[in-house]
């Protein structure tokens, strides 16, 4: 089948994270349907990494990947609000933060590109982030982007990590007013003050990301940043919180990369 081409280590990347949070949820009482949503969300996921069709061709990548980055300044401008950010769509009684559900798929397309539009397009997202904004997927974005400027090591690769840590800096000073909630943002942080062996594991779980280092290191730098970052605020603590938007978009970005591996 073709998910036999992705490497077991590169779904236990995506698996382990989901489990770990999916148990803790579990046993600290988190409400049903919000352990049926992860779940649900880890099914479709794994179902897009093995099976979903993505585009093969240059021109294909770059429409794609344009398509993301005008659906994350939409969100900026037009998405669901809450205390004037804007970081989430709506579909029913369900909010997706389309950050998380497209930047990791957009990483691994712009990793296929030639450096001009893949500097193009980062940053155009960047700049969505900014706009949001949201501090946790600007860091985890300039996270990836100073890994893909050491892989390119030419002028444009360190313009690019330049800039987003720039954009971190800008928004550093800029407080986040949003109030975490339990089981969503902070999880980390939470199992660490009520079991600190729990605490511990759900850490670590949280860095299997790092198991693709090999194979797709700046899409590892992105969910690894994006992930610690719930130490550092009211921020998600993506795969292991609530919220299907990352485990989906981990998804996406495991169909792309094994489209890559079937067309090289």
């Amino acid at each position: 089948m073709a998910g036999a081409r992705l490497p077991v280590a590169t779904i236990a990347a995506l698996v382990v994270p989901v489990v770990a949070g999916l148990s803790w949820m579990a046993a600290g009482g988190a409400p049903m349907a919000w352990i049926a949503v992860n779940a649900l969300a880890l099914v479709l996921a794994l179902a897009m990494a093995f099976w979903l069709p993505l585009p093969g061709s240059e021109h294909g990548v770059v429409v794609l990947a344009a398509a993301l980055v005008l659906a994350l300044w939409a969100t900026a401008l037009a998405g669901v609000s809450i205390e004037g950010v804007r970081r989430w769509v709506g579909i029913g009684q369900v909010r997706f933060h389309l950050g998380y559900l497209t930047l990791p798929l957009l990483i691994v397309l712009t990793a296929r590109l030639p450096s001009l539009p893949a500097l193009a397009l980062l940053l155009a997202a960047l700049g969505a982030t900014v706009f949001q904004p949201d501090l946790a997927a600007t860091v985890a974005l300039a996270a990836s982007m100073v890994i893909a400027a050491v892989q390119r090591q030419g002028v444009v690769g360190r313009i690019l990590a330049v800039i987003g840590l720039l954009a971190c800096s800008y928004l550093i000073g800029q407080p986040d007013t949003l109030a975490p909630v339990r089981f969503v943002e902070q999880v980390q942080s939470d199992a660490w003050a009520v079991q600190p062996a729990a605490g511990l594991a759900l850490t670590l779980a949280g860095l299997a990301p790092l198991l693709m280092l090999r194979q797709a290191a700046p899409l590892a730098a992105f969910l690894v940043a994006a992930g610690l970052m719930a130490f550092a605020g009211p921020y998600p603590s993506i795969l292991i919180g609530y919220g299907a938007a990352p485990i989906l978009g981990f998804g996406l970005a495991l169909a792309a990369l094994r489209c890559q591996r079937q067309s090289q």
